[in-house]
């Protein structure tokens, strides 16, 4: 049974991976259980709208995987920000920026170490936690939001709309058909993912805006000898226009979710325009450029310069490689979504 393995399968992605078998066993024999009591009941096999209905009871794969984790860990400043079933997701996003931000610091004072320059533990430190901070601010800012969203609306899903079962909540989720011969509805795009994308995206757009006024939030202390070349200032404006049409998209979607063809639309467009300022920022050839230092120390840290312009050579290259792939696959489910509903259509 399709519906069933699909949400069975989306409960499990959301469980710790020591206790993924033992409870999707658990539960699967519960709900074919529930499923030949019913169809006991009825003297009948069920239809897909009855399996529909015993998974509603049951509640969403997030909260559903909630009730077993031992762990019901929140986020609580004064009240509760971000609940437990959020949570698991929230510490994986923040630990990922983290990461990612911890390694182009490392790749930054790699760089000076290589070329002669003194590290200190207190410079690095310091650079490090004023980039916790930040990225623990907007990350917890966008996730009490999506929370406060899931707390109102959490019973607002269909099974049949489980289309990410690795981030159940923040799928597309579509809707089912109301009845036997009906004809199955247009899918809708989950108003949670339209409110994150536009609290993400207005929150990235004032962070490039503060970045680009202060190169100490990418480089750290390394800002006071290297800054970013010209070609990044002309960068922004087409990064901030694009954001803005992700907003304006994830608002439409937030009033009309059947509009899934515009989420679609944007994402094609939205990786065209990145492959376009990728190629175009490539081009520049030097990325990062000594800053204004007076005297002959500047060009002690010419070399710093020389070893991280590669590394962002390269880096802008898997970038390109990235985003190609996002349009091919985001081409081809557009593709294939048309030749299903003309499928349809002629059934």
């Amino acid at each position: 049974m399709e519906l069933l393995d699909q949400y069975l399968k989306s409960i499990r992605s959301c469980l710790p991976s020591e206790q993924r078998d033992d409870i999707v066993n658990e539960l699967s024999e519960n709900i074919h259980s529930q499923i030949e009591d019913k169809e006991a009941e009825l003297g009948r096999p069920l239809g897909e709208a009855d399996v529909q209905a015993i998974l509603k009871r049951l509640g969403h794969p997030l909260l559903v995987a909630s009730r077993y984790r031992r762990d019901q860990r929140s986020v609580a400043f004064g009240h509760q920000w971000i609940g437990p079933v959020l949570f698991p997701f929230y510490v994986k996003v923040l630990s990922f920026n983290l990461g990612l931000t911890g390694i182009v610091i490392l790749i930054v004072l790699t760089a000076l170490f290589a070329s002669g320059h003194s590290v200190t533990v207190v410079s690095t430190l310091s650079t490090l936690l004023y980039q916790f901070l930040i990225q623990f601010g907007v990350i917890t800012l966008i996730f009490a939001i999506a929370d406060r969203h899931w707390a109102k609306f959490s019973d607002r899903w269909d099974p049949q709309g489980l289309a990410h079962p690795w981030h159940p909540a923040f799928g597309i989720e579509t809707v089912g058909t109301s009845g036997r011969g009906s004809k199955q509805e247009p899918r809708q795009v989950s108003r949670l993912d339209s409110v994150a994308q536009f609290v993400a995206l207005g929150v990235a757009i004032g962070w490039l805006r503060v970045a680009q006024a202060s190169p100490f939030m990418i480089f750290g202390p390394a800002a006071a000898f290297i800054k970013p070349a010209p070609v990044w200032h002309q960068f922004y404006w087409p990064v901030v226009l694009l954001s803005l049409a992700g907003m304006v998209q994830a608002g439409i979607n937030l009033i009309r979710p059947d509009w899934v063809w515009l989420r679609s639309l944007f994402r094609i467009i939205n990786d065209l325009g990145w492959i376009t300022i990728l190629l175009w920022v490539l081009r520049a050839g030097n990325w990062i450029v000594l800053a204004n230092i007076p005297g002959s120390s500047a060009e002690s840290y010419r070399r710093t310069v020389d070893i991280l312009n590669p590394y962002l050579h390269y880096t802008l290259i898997g970038l390109v490689v990235v985003t190609a792939y996002s349009l091919f696959r985001d081409v081809r489910g557009v593709l294939r979504g048309s030749q299903t509903q003309s499928t349809t259509t002629r059934d």
